[in-house]
């Protein structure tokens, strides 16, 4: 490992410290499973609004929280990519929401990553806030009638992600 990337990581990590902390004393009060998120509108990378929950309906959501300082948040999207290209015509449909970041942050993180689902922004961290995020990166998954079924704190594998999504199909 160069002393480069060593120094990344040591700031990734002290930055997954600060964020719970920031997060945390409104996260309390977020959604548990069983819940129907409120509706919220965010935007995605080109401004266009984006209804949410309502956007899933009739399909199985993945809402995955992230951060261009998560070393873990790339390798996670992929994933999430990989599982859009095989499973999205069954009804599958991930996004993946920047907390507390700006536009251009996120463009820069994801310039050579090619992404398909969509990618939305939440600057201000709301509604990270108003899910319970107490930690980057976290996800969701709602079922076909947008309740959520599962929390997944850090990053999921493959087989665990499979698993779940075969499950609500």
């Amino acid at each position: 490992m160069q002393r480069r990337d060593f120094w990344k990581i040591c700031l990734a990590a002290g930055w997954g410290f600060i964020i719970p902390g920031w997060l945390s004393p409104k996260a309390e009060a977020g959604l548990r499973i069983g819940d129907i998120p409120p509706r919220m509108i965010l935007n995605d990378l080109k401004g266009t609004p984006f209804n949410l929950p309502g956007a899933f309906k009739g399909k199985v959501a993945l809402i995955h929280f992230w951060a261009s300082w998560c070393p873990s948040c790339r390798k996670e999207m992929i994933l999430l990519e990989t599982i859009h290209q095989h499973y999205g015509p069954k009804g599958i449909l991930p996004c993946s929401i920047d907390v507390g970041e700006t536009k251009e942050a996120a463009q820069q993180y994801l310039r050579n990553v090619k992404i398909t689902y969509p990618v939305l922004l939440d600057p201000r961290s709301s509604t990270a806030r108003q899910f319970g995020v107490s930690g980057i990166p976290t996800s969701y998954v709602l079922n076909r009638e947008t309740i959520i079924r599962f929390k997944i704190l850090g990053e999921p594998n493959q087989e665990g992600l499979d698993r779940i999504i075969k499950g609500l199909l």
